[in-house]
């Protein structure tokens, strides 16, 4: 588990992408204590994508995933994939991997009492699973 990265749907592109620079690899977004999905560093491909190339085709090579040719993400709420899953921090790595898996994420929160403690990334889960952990 790591420390969570933070940040508000309202934040500006320059300011996930400043973010990005001391974390994981994933970004929460939350507002107060409730979370409301993540972002990846994958998930900035959407925001540098030059206007005139947004078109479905290039969109779907790029990033193997369809959406409005009309997007443009303008904060960090655009560029976030929504969800509401978390994890305790005694949750088994089987359970982590089925969820990530089953819901399409690349980390999960760890929430205890009611507060967001850290976050188990994808690459921690593999880690753990290739030095035999459950």
């Amino acid at each position: 588990m790591d420390e969570p990265d933070f940040i508000e749907p309202e934040a500006a592109i320059e300011e996930v992408v400043e973010e990005f620079k001391g974390s994981e690899n994933t970004l929460i977004v939350r507002e107060e204590n409730n979370i409301m999905g993540e972002i990846h560093e994958n998930s900035l491909l959407k925001a540098m994508i030059p206007e005139d190339k947004l078109d479905e085709e290039s969109i779907v090579g790029i990033l193997g995933i369809s959406f409005d040719e009309s997007y443009i993400p303008d904060d960090a709420g655009d560029l976030m994939n929504k969800h509401e899953v978390t994890v305790k921090p005694d949750t088994d790595i089987g359970e982590i991997a089925f969820l990530m898996e089953r819901e399409d994420l690349r980390s999960l929160p760890v929430k205890e009492d009611g507060e967001i403690i850290g976050v188990v990334h994808e690459n921690k889960v593999i880690e753990n699973f290739a030095e035999g952990g459950e």
